[in-house]
């Protein structure tokens, strides 16, 4: 398993806005980097966990339910397992390299 170049891009774009907004606001230091980091991380696990969570097929009983109880349309629904089932790597591979280079700052600061 490899790891995509759009996860690459996203986690250099993501690094390159907190250094910078760090420098412009004259607050960079190891820390605060770390914290910055950590804030997309969380922005990108939480998108992430959620459509793996879809993917996982838990909440398709839920929704048959809910389709079953409500036939007044006849029309054909898509999964929720299906939603996500593409889309979840795409928002964890970024979450997992900003983490790592948030730990690798913080562990910087620490040394400090």
């Amino acid at each position: 398993m490899y790891l995509k170049k759009s996860s690459w891009l996203i986690s250099l774009a993501c690094t390159l806005f907190s250094v910078v907004r760090l420098l412009i606001l004259q607050k960079f230091s190891f820390s605060a980097l770390s914290d910055s980091l950590f804030l997309f991380t969380l922005l990108f696990l939480i998108v992430g966990g959620f459509l793996w969570v879809f993917a996982s097929g838990f909440f398709d009983l839920f929704q048959a339910s809910f389709k079953k109880r409500s036939q007044k349309s006849k029309t054909e629904y898509l999964k929720l397992s299906e939603v996500g089932r593409s889309s979840f790597r795409f928002w964890l591979e970024p979450a997992g390299i900003l983490l790592v280079l948030s730990l690798l700052s913080l562990l910087i600061a620490i040394r400090k």
